[in-house]
């Protein structure tokens, strides 16, 4: 026996065809709902670092401390840390912390609030064995969008026992804050403000009108938001920090070195 395919008809009434309008809509409206959550939900601070160093203590003489720089520093001379950094995501920090971190073979003070007695704790990277003991500050730096900086100055000299040899010291500096990932990376490139300032001198229209007429015609740049400097921030999830070392020298025997000069 043959069987034969018969067609089939399939009627549908008007509410089948609310059913399916409605349907669209909705999955719509999700659509358009979810996508400015998600794409706010991607966007974050970054960190770029920035050292200068003043070896003798003068804020004239301030000058980048590359991260190569192992600069040799006298027992007893003060010298002057400037370490800043600049936001270069794509969102405010919400709760960002920051710790600038010494051994306590140093005292330690802020070059703007010269009174106030630095925290103490234990921490290995910073301090000495055995007991890896430092001092350090841990002001908020609020507000802090992009791509603003956040700068501070530290005055630092060698307190402990003279050295009879040249000891080698290392500076923590740290950023905390709730929304920074664990690697540092992002998949896609993000849509993130530029970075540098337009100027305009005397005599010169204001606003600047490259500036007025970028912003409004192509809006925000696009480009990938990674800490800086490139391969020498580590990155832990709410945390990037960077590190400087220095050498402290015997008074007798020990010299000053300046810093890498500016560019």
């Amino acid at each position: 026996m043959i069987l034969e395919a018969f067609p089939v008809t399939v009627e549908r009434d008007v509410w089948d065809w609310l059913l399916y309008v409605l349907s669209l809509v909705a999955a719509t409206t999700a659509i358009v709902l979810f996508l400015p959550w998600a794409l706010e939900r991607r966007r974050r601070p970054e960190t770029r670092f920035y050292w200068r160093l003043s070896p003798d203590g003068d804020p004239a003489h301030l000058a980048v401390w590359e991260p190569d720089d192992v600069p040799e520093i006298k027992a007893a001379q003060p010298f002057l840390v400037e370490a800043a950094i600049q936001n270069t995501g794509d969102k405010a920090g919400g709760d960002t912390l920051i710790n600038f971190v010494a051994s306590d073979c140093f005292d330690l003070r802020q070059w703007e609030a010269p009174e106030v007695q630095p925290l103490h704790a234990g921490n290995a990277t910073a301090g000495l064995p055995p007991d890896n003991r430092v001092v350090f500050f841990a002001p908020r730096a609020e507000p802090w969008a992009p791509p603003n900086w956040h700068m501070r100055h530290y005055q630092l000299r060698y307190v402990a026992d003279q050295p009879v040899q040249p000891l080698r010291f290392r500076l923590l500096f740290t950023v905390s804050d709730s929304r920074f990932n664990s690697g540092g990376r992002r998949w896609l490139p993000s849509i993130v403000p530029p970075l540098e300032s337009q100027d305009a001198s005397a005599g010169m229209p204001w606003p600047p009108v490259p500036t007025q007429r970028r912003w409004r015609i192509a809006g925000r740049r696009i480009g990938w938001v990674r800490p800086a400097p490139l391969g020498r921030v580590a990155c832990l999830p709410g945390e990037r920090s960077d590190v400087r070392d220095l050498t402290v020298m015997p008074a007798e025997a020990g010299h000053t070195d300046r810093a890498g000069s500016a560019p």
